[in-house]
């Protein structure tokens, strides 16, 4: 499955500094893992963070999900760092915080086929965070400058430490819409904030829940409890798939009788609506619920 395809509902985020919460993260549900040496670990264990990644890539079984590392900023001393601690390892993508400019996806682009030519892992992806006023300014041009992206993150934390909005879904409602805006026009996913009253699983389904209805296609976790809430949310249900296979296959056949738009369950059904179904088709085969004839799963 390429970078672009890949499901991403739930991407579980991951202290580096602790190898012993790698390894419980490993064998859990989320569809991405992702190993953080920012945010999440002190400037003085940056070093052991960086062996800890490369003691759990070298070592430790993933099973099919996406396994990636969140590394420092560009700007930032701890980059290179970084990024050469990784050279020769298996993973699949590369998380970069607080992107402002389409210039920071560039040098990453750079960077990463100088490795590729000294022997690493060719295609790694590049996920970006966007955390800062500027960046959502860019974020079009950001998510069009390398056809190594594969999703945009809106990351609320920092965000609103910038701009003083509030940590609300009123306050960060924009924003988050035109991180999803620039994320659909350049054709890659759009992944919402953490939900970060780990303990709040009501609340972090209705955050889910309204992320869906915005666009999103997946959220970032911080806690392993988490990681059901959001795989529940961002699945298709079973009425839905059913829905999707009715109004697909009701479509195709008014397509083959020479006919455009119709009627299904009492809506209109278009080539707008045949794409939204098609997405929701995409979903329930890539999580076994479609099988090829079309059947559902139950």
């Amino acid at each position: 499955m390429s970078g672009h395809e890949r499901l991403r509902r739930s991407q579980l985020v991951t202290p580096a500094a602790t190898f012993r919460m790698i390894e419980k993260a490993a064998g859990l549900d989320c569809d991405s893992l992702i190993l953080d040496l920012e945010d999440a670990v002190a400037p003085s264990m940056k070093p052991a963070a960086r062996e800890n990644v490369r003691k759990a890539m070298s070592n430790l079984a993933f099973g099919d999900k996406e396994v990636g590392v969140r590394i420092n900023g560009v700007t930032t001393p701890h980059f290179l760092d970084d990024l050469l601690a990784l050279e020769g390892l298996p993973v699949d993508t590369i998380v970069v915080p607080k992107v402002n400019r389409p210039e920071d996806v560039a040098v990453m682009d750079v960077l990463l086929r100088q490795l590729e030519g000294r022997g690493s892992r060719a295609g790694v992806t590049l996920q970006l965070l966007i955390e800062t006023a500027i960046g959502l300014e860019a974020a079009a041009e950001i998510a069009r400058a390398s056809n190594r992206v594969v999703s945009m993150i809106f990351g609320a934390g920092d965000f609103t430490a910038d701009t003083g909005i509030a940590f609300t879904p009123r306050g960060l409602f924009y924003a988050r819409a035109r991180v999803v805006a620039a994320a659909a026009a350049a054709r890659v996913q759009a992944l919402d904030h953490v939900h970060p009253a780990i303990q709040d699983l009501d609340g972090l389904r209705e955050a889910a829940r309204d992320a869906r209805e915005l666009g999103f296609q997946g959220k970032w976790a911080i806690h392993p409890a988490q990681v059901p809430v959001i795989n529940e949310v961002f699945a298709p249900t079973l009425d839905e798939v059913r829905e999707a296979r009715r109004v697909i296959e009701a479509y195709e056949a008014a397509k083959a009788g020479g006919r455009g738009a119709i009627t299904v369950d009492g809506a209109l059904v278009d080539e707008a609506m045949l794409k939204l179904m098609e997405r929701r088709a995409a979903a329930a085969r890539k999580l076994g619920l479609w099988d090829r004839g079309g059947a559902v799963r139950s």
